[in-house]
């Protein structure tokens, strides 16, 4: 109960959509906060038409979801073995960036995407990083820049 499954397979144009969900809360509160895409049941996986791994994010829009202000949540999981969701709020669509990176400071993983107003968030999985233990997760725009740390345990 209240879980929804999906799988595609596919070409799609560029700017497509393959399908949309429209849910309405029963009770006061953010959809933002209470929905989420995981592994559970389908495995929460895109790949483009060259082969490569593209990570899956649920984007949120409306007027009660839409954020005054930057935020940087923590992962959750955290600590996480297999996938964990990093999620941030944007005061306007911008272009985000998702760095994460070792205790060097060395970056492991970049992941690029069209943010939108509101809640964003990024599914990420630990088969795609070369490291376990502490890691650092960066969310950037063109005016905000956010920090947070996260544990991947094997």
């Amino acid at each position: 109960e209240g879980l929804i499954t999906t799988s595609w397979n596919g070409k799609a144009s560029a700017g497509e959509v393959l399908f949309s969900l429209v849910f309405r809360a029963k009770a006061d509160a953010q959809l933002s906060e209470l929905l989420g895409a995981s592994s559970r049941i389908t495995k929460a996986e895109a790949y483009k038409t060259n082969g490569s791994y593209q990570d899956v994010a649920l984007t949120f829009s409306g007027k009660a979801s839409a954020a005054a202000s930057f935020e940087l949540y923590q992962n959750t999981p955290n600590p996480f073995k297999g996938e964990t969701l990093i999620g941030f709020n944007l005061p306007a669509d911008d272009t985000v960036t998702l760095t994460i990176s070792d205790v060097t400071g060395k970056a492991l993983r970049l992941v690029r995407l069209d943010g939108v107003k509101g809640y964003n968030n990024v599914v990420v999985n630990s088969n795609t990083l070369p490291a376990a233990g502490v890691l650092y997760y960066t969310v950037e725009t063109s005016e905000y820049t956010a920090t947070k740390k996260m544990v991947i345990i094997e």
